[in-house]
C-alpha cells in the first residue's frame, strides 16, 4: 500500500514556513517514487521464484537425461544394439584378458605410462617443431586428421544408441516396412483387377504433353513453355486408350481422365516438324503418339514412356487395338 501526502498551508502563514513546506512535500513525493519503483511486490517476487524454480528444474532434468543415456548406453555397447561396436567392445576385452593372463600386470603398467609419456612428448615438442617447417599456403591447407577435435573412443561410445534412439529407430523402419507391404498389396491387387476385370492388354505409367492452364493469352503456343509432361496411369482395354491421373486414382475407382477409341482412321502417328523441335534429343526416342475418336471428336495424345522397352510394348498394343476387328 502506497501513500502519497500533500501539504497545502495556510494563506496567513509567513513566507518561510511556505517554502519549508514545498521542500518537505518534494521531499515525501521523490521518497514515495524511488520506494514504488525499486520495490517487488507479492506478485514480481511470486514470478520471479517461479522462474528461478523453473530453470534449476529444466537444468536437473537434462543431468538426470545426461546419467540415464550414458546408463543406457553403457548396456546397450554389450547388447548388440549396435553388432560393430559391441563386436570391437568384445574384441578388446579379449586382447586386454589375454594380455594380462600373459604378462605381469607391473609390466603391462609401465608399458602403458611409458606411451602415454612418449605420446605427449611427441606431440608437445616433436609435432609441433615439424609442424612450423612445413609452409602451406591458406588455399591448399586441408584439415589434418590430427587437428579434430574430439577422441576415438569417446565418439564411438557416444555413437552408442539409447533406448529411445532405438525405439524411434524401430518405428520408423517398421513404418517404412508397413508402407512397402501396402504397396506390394495394392500393386497385386491392381494387376488382379486389371487382368480380371478390366482384361487390359497393356497398362502402365505414362507421362502426358498438357497445355498449362496459367499461359499467359500473348504466348505462343508452339513454345516450350507453355506445355509441360503430367504423369498419368494408362491402360488398354478391346479397342480403348484410357487415362487417369495417377495409380491412385484408378485403383480409388475414380472416373478417368480421357479416353480414345481406336475406331475408323486411328492409331500410330509420326511426330511433327513441331514436335521435333519442342522435344529434346533425349525425350524424342521414348515419345509415342496416339490418335482416334476423342469425347470431343478425333484427338491426338502425345506420351513419353519412361523406357524404350515399356514404349515398344506400348506401340504393339495400340497397333493390335487398332489393327483388330471393330465396330465402327
Amino acid at each position: 500500500v502506497y501513500l502519497k501526502a500533500k501539504f497545502s498551508p495556510n494563506v496567513g502563514d509567513s513566507s518561510s514556513d511556505m517554502e519549508s513546506s514545498k521542500v518537505i512535500c518534494e521531499e515525501l513525493v521523490r521518497t514515495a517514487s524511488l520506494s514504488q519503483g525499486n520495490g517487488v511486490g507479492v506478485i514480481g517476487s511470486s514470478l520471479s521464484t517461479l522462474n528461478t524454480v523453473r530453470t534449476l528444474g529444466g537444468t536437473l532434468q537434462n543431468q538426470i537425461c545426461f546419467v540415464v543415456d550414458m546408463i543406457e548406453k553403457t548396456r546397450n555397447a554389450f547388447n548388440f544394439s549396435n553388432p560393430r561396436i559391441t563386436v570391437l567392445i568384445l574384441l578388446g576385452l579379449s586382447v586386454l584378458w589375454t594380455v594380462l593372463a600373459l604378462i605381469p600386470t607391473r609390466i603391462v603398467i609401465l608399458i602403458g605410462g611409458l606411451g602415454q609419456f612418449g605420446a605427449t612428448y611427441y606431440d608437445k615438442y616433436m609435432y609441433q617443431t615439424q609442424k612450423k617447417k612445413i609452409e602451406v599456403s591458406s588455399e591448399d591447407k586441408k584439415l589434418d586428421a590430427s587437428d579434430v577435435g574430439g577422441n576415438v573412443f569417446e565418439n564411438m561410445f557416444l555413437s552408442i544408441p539409447t533406448d529411445e534412439d532405438l525405439r524411434r529407430t524401430y518405428f520408423w523402419e517398421a513404418r517404412r516396412v508397413g508402407e512397402r507391404e501396402r504397396e506390394k498389396y495394392a500393386m497385386a491387387k491392381r494387376q488382379t483387377r486389371v487382368e480380371k476385370l478390366w482384361k487390359a492388354r497393356w497398362h502402365g505409367s505414362l507421362e502426358m504433353k498438357e497445355k498449362k492452364e496459367d499461359i499467359n493469352v500473348t504466348q505462343k503456343s508452339s513454345a516450350r513453355s507453355s506445355w509441360n509432361w503430367k504423369g498419368i496411369f494408362a491402360l488398354i482395354e478391346g479397342h480403348r486408350f484410357i487415362w487417369w491421373r495417377s495409380e491412385k486414382h484408378f485403383d480409388t475407382g475414380e472416373s478417368p481422365l480421357g479416353q480414345i477409341f481406336f475406331a475408323g482412321h486411328s492409331g500410330l502417328a509420326g511426330l511433327s516438324p513441331l514436335d521435333l523441335r519442342e522435344l529434346t534429343k533425349e525425350e524424342i526416342p521414348s515419345v509415342i503418339s496416339i490418335f482416334g475418336r476423342g469425347q470431343q471428336g478425333q484427338q491426338k495424345i502425345t506420351l513419353l514412356a519412361p523406357s524404350l522397352e515399356l514404349k515398344d510394348s506400348l506401340e504393339n498394343a495400340v497397333l493390335f487395338a487398332s489393327t483388330d476387328a471393330k465396330a465402327d
